[in-house]
């Protein structure tokens, strides 16, 4: 049995964004506007969390600490050496 503890806040918006996410919760592609605020703020968090990956695995390349795989080869070849 699962217990979700629901946190209630108070945010300003811009009337434009506020009709905007509005007009999304009325087309249906939302069933409130609380749905779009907890799906837009998961999407933010999952992108931030993925461009710092990409900004750590740029990093690794250009440090020398990144293995390129090119191809389906060089794949098998890194996966048996890390088993």
């Amino acid at each position: 049995m699962y217990i979700y503890c629901m946190s209630t806040i108070n945010i300003s918006l811009p009337d434009k964004l506020k009709e905007a996410g509005e007009d999304l919760v009325k087309a249906g592609f939302y069933s409130s506007f609380s749905d779009l605020v907890r799906d837009s703020l998961r999407n933010s968090i999952e992108k931030t969390n993925l461009d710092q990956l990409y900004l750590e695995a740029k990093k690794d390349l250009k440090t020398g600490k990144a293995t390129v795989l090119k191809n389906k080869g060089d794949v098998e070849k890194y996966m048996k050496s890390i088993r």
